[in-house]
C-alpha cells in the first residue's frame, strides 16, 4: 500500500528547473535551484553538485570547536576547515544533537579515519580516500582486549564512544576528541596511554593525548584491569538488522573510510526512494511530517549532492531526490539547524548555533594517499612532499608499523624503536642515529601542523619495509611483514577455526615475537601444545599467569599439567594456593585431595579431609559420586 502511495505520488510530481548556472557540463562545483511543484504549491530545492572524480577534493566531517558536545556557528565550523593548503568550497549541517541538554551528536561521526561518535540509530553516508561515497544502515560496535586476551574473561565492551551517560550502569570509551578530562563520578576510570593502563580512578580523570580512557559502570568489566597493562580495541562495522527491532546484522567493510555522519532515514537506495522512516526508528512528528529539511546523497556520475528544501515530508523529500537523479542519499538534521553554503555564500541559514557540519574542501596539492600491507592509514594531518621525499606524521606511520615513539627530555631527541633497532633524530634536523651511527637525511625533520614529519622511505625502510610510490593514484605504499599483533592473531584465530594448527601455531608464535606480553598467544599456545607437548603447554600456561596471577582456571589447567607431567610436588603446591584462595570451590578440594592420594604423595589421611571438604562446598552431582567414590562409600 505504501508503494503504492509512493507511485502515485512520483506521478503527481512536477520539475520545472531554474538553471542559476549557464552550463553545467563542465563544471565539476556548481550550485542551483530546483523548482518543484507539489500538489499544495511550489518548493525550491537548493542544491550544491561536487565532482567526486576530482582528487582534489575531500568531504571531512568537522566538529564545533573540534570537540564533541560543543556548539558554534555555521560559518565557524566550516571556517575551521581551512588552512594555507585548502580552500573551502562548501558546507551543509550535519547530524542531530541534543540541543536543549548536553549538545551530545546523535549520529555516527568520524573524523579523518577516527571514530569520534558512535550513535546506532538511522543511517550513514561515508567517503573513501578516493572519493567513493558509501550510504548504509551502519551498525558499529566496540570489542576490547587486556593484554590480547579477546575472549572472556579478560575481553571488554563499551556502549559507545564519546557519549555521555546518566546511567550508573554505563561503559564508555573517551577520546581526546571529547576534551582532555572526563568525569568518571563513581563510576571507574581506567587511564590509557599508548596501549598501557597508566592510573585507575574513580572522579575526574584525564585523557591523554597518546591515549584514551575507558570509564565503566560495570565493576565485572573495571574489576579486570591493572596497572600496566596492555589494552587494545577494535571497531566492527555491521549492517542494521531491523527484522526484530534494531540489532546487529551483517559484517560490512568500512575499513577504507575516512568520514561519516550518521543521520537519516535513508531516502534514496540503489535508485529506489524508500519510506523508512519509522524502520528506523524517526516516529515523532518533527519527522514525519512537513518541515524544513537538509540532505545529502551522490547521482550515477559520481557527483556528491546536497541541499535543502522547505516544508516537505520525508516521503516527498525521497522521491524528489530519485527524480533529480539520485541513487543514494540520506537526511539530515533539519529543522532550524537546516543549513547550505556555497563558495562562501550561504544559501540557507540555520537559525541556530550547530554541532557538526559535513565541509566540502579542495586541496592546492593533491593529497598523498598511504597504504599498509593494503589497507589505508589515515591521520590528522596529510602526508605532502618536500625536495622530491614524500613527509609522513611520524607517531602515526612508526606506530603502524609496530615502532614504539617517545621523546628524550634529556637531549630533546625524538625517537623511535622496534626490536634492535632504534632512531634517534631532531626537529629541524638533517642528522638521524640508527642504533648510535649518524646519517644524512635529503630533508629535515620537520614540523607542520604541530605534528613532526619525516620522510617516509627512510623512516620505514629501517625497519624493514619496501615502500613504493604510485603516480596514477599518487599513493605511498608500504609493504612489510605483518607486525599488527592483533591482525595477525585473529589471523591465527581463523586459520585454527579451519582446522589448520601447523600454520595457526607459526602464527601465534608470531604473535609473541611482535608482542612478548601478548597474554592471548601464550593461552592459545598452552592449550595447543596440552595434548602434544605437555612441558611446552606448562611453559606458556606459566607465561600466561605471569601477566594474569588471578585466573584460576588457569592455575587449575597449570596443576594438572604437571601432574601429567609427574610433577605431583608441583601440581599440589597450586591445587593448595587454589583452595586457599577460592576455599569455597569444590573441584580445587578434590584436585587437592587427588594429589595427596597419589602413590607419591601417599597422604591419605589428607586426601580424605580435602575430599570431605569438597562436599561442603554444594559440589555438582557428578563432583558428590566422585567424591564418595574416592572415600570408598
Amino acid at each position: 500500500m505504501k508503494t503504492q502511495k509512493l507511485l502515485l505520488f512520483v506521478f503527481a510530481l512536477m520539475f520545472c528547473i531554474l538553471l542559476q548556472n549557464n552550463v553545467y557540463a563542465a563544471e565539476q562545483t556548481y550550485t542551483k535551484t530546483i523548482r518543484v511543484q507539489l500538489k499544495d504549491g511550489v518548493r525550491d530545492v537548493n542544491t550544491v553538485w561536487i565532482d567526486m572524480k576530482n582528487p582534489n577534493i575531500r568531504v571531512e566531517a568537522v566538529l564545533a570547536k573540534g570537540s564533541v558536545g560543543e556548539v558554534d556557528t555555521f560559518q565557524n565550523i566550516y571556517n575551521s576547515a581551512k588552512d594555507e593548503n585548502t580552500e573551502i568550497i562548501a558546507a551543509i549541517n550535519g547530524t542531530f544533537f541534543n540541543v536543549h541538554s548536553d549538545l551530545q551528536p546523535i549520529g555516527n561521526i568520524q573524523v579523518q579515519g577516527r571514530n569520534v561518535f558512535i550513535s546506532n540509530s538511522g543511517s550513514s553516508i561515508g567517503f573513501t580516500a578516493d572519493n567513493k561515497i558509501k550510504t548504509d544502515w551502519l551498525y558499529t560496535t566496540i570489542s576490547g582486549s587486556i593484554n590480547g586476551n579477546w575472549e572472556y574473561p579478560y575481553n571488554w565492551s563499551v556502549w559507545g564512544i564519546n557519549q555521555v551517560f546518566y546511567t550508573d550502569n554505563a561503559n564508555i570509551l573517551y577520546t581526546p576528541d571529547f576534551g582532555n578530562e572526563v568525569d568518571a563520578g563513581n563510576k571507574t576510570a581506567i587511564v590509557i596511554r599508548n596501549n598501557k593502563v597508566v592510573e585507575i580512578k574513580k572522579g575526574l580523570a584525564p585523557i591523554h593525548s597518546d591515549g584514551y580512557t575507558l570509564v565503566f559502570g560495570a565493576e565485572v568489566y573495571s574489576a579486570l584491569f591493572k596497572i600496566g597493562d596492555g589494552v587494545d580495541y577494535k571497531v566492527n562495522y555491521n549492517q542494521t538488522d531491523f527484522s526484530q527491532g534494531m540489532k546487529k546484522g551483517n559484517t560490512i567493510d568500512w575499513s577504507d573510510v575516512r568520514t561519516t555522519i550518521g543521520a537519516g532515514p535513508m531516502l534514496v537506495k540503489k535508485g529506489e526512494a524508500l519510506d523508512n522512516a519509522a524502520k528506523e526508528g524517526f516516529t515523532d512528528v518533527k519527522f514525519t511530517g512537513r518541515a524544513q529539511r537538509s540532505f545529502i546523497g551522490e547521482d550515477k556520475n559520481s557527483f556528491l549532492v546536497m541541499g535543502t528544501v522547505n516544508n516537505v515530508t520525508l516521503v516527498e523529500l525521497a522521491t524528489i531526490l530519485k527524480d533529480i537523479g539520485l541513487i543514494n542519499a540520506i537526511n539530515l538534521d533539519g529543522g532550524a539547524s537546516s543549513a547550505l553554503m556555497f563558495e562562501g555564500k550561504i544559501i540557507t541559514t540555520p537559525t541556530r548555533e550547530l554541532s557538526n557540519s559535513i565541509v566540502i574542501t579542495a586541496k592546492k596539492d593533491t593529497p598523498i594517499r598511504l597504504q599498509l600491507n593494503g589497507k589505508e592509514m589515515f591521520f590528522d594531518t596529510d602526508p605532502y612532499f618536500s625536495n622530491s621525499r614524500t613527509m609522513v606524521p611520524l607517531r602515526g606511520v612508526m606506530e603502524s608499523v609496530g615502532a614504539d615513539v617517545g621523546w628524550d627530555s634529556a637531549t630533546g631527541a625524538i625517537f623511535a624503536s622496534k626490536g634492535d633497532t632504534k632512531v634517534e633524530m631532531w626537529n629541524d634536523s638533517d642528522i638521524v642515529l640508527v642504533n648510535g651511527i649518524e646519517h644524512q637525511l635529503d630533508v629535515s625533520v620537520q614540523v607542520r601542523y604541530n605534528r613532526t614529519h619525516v620522510p617516509v622511505r627512510f623512516m620505514t625502510e629501517i625497519f624493514g619495509a619496501e615502500v613504493d610510490f604510485l603516480r596514477d593514484s599518487n599513493m605511498v605504499t608500504i609493504k612489510m611483514e605483518n607486525t599488527n599483533p592483533t591482525e595477525v592473531y585473529d589471523k591465527a584465530i581463523s586459520e585454527y577455526d579451519k582446522g589448520n594448527t601447523l600454520e595457526a601455531e607459526n602464527l601465534f608464535l608470531k604473535v609473541l615475537e611482535i608482542e612478548p606480553s601478548h597474554a592471548g598467544a601464550m593461552l592459545k599456545l598452552a592449550k595447543h601444545y596440552s595434548s602434544t607437548d605437555k612441558a611446552k603447554s606448562a611453559i606458556y600456561y606459566e607465561q600466561f599467569l605471569t601477566l594474569q596471577p588471578k585466573d584460576y582456571s588457569v592455575w587449575n589447567s597449570l596443576g594438572w599439567t604437571y601432574a601429567e607431567l609427574g610433577d605431583i610436588p608441583k601440581a599440589l603446591g597450586i591445587f593448595k594456593d587454589l583452595t586457599n584462595q577460592m576455599p569455597d570451590t569444590a573441584e580445587y578440594w578434590i584436585a587437592l585431595g587427588d594429589m595427596y592420594s597419589h602413590y607419591q604423595m601417599q597422604d591419605y589421611e589428607a586426601a580424605k579431609d580435602c575430599y570431605n571438604k569438597a562436599l561442603t562446598c554444594n559440589p555438582s552431582e557428578s563432583q558428590k559420586a566422585r567424591i564418595q567414590r574416592k572415600l570408598g562409600n
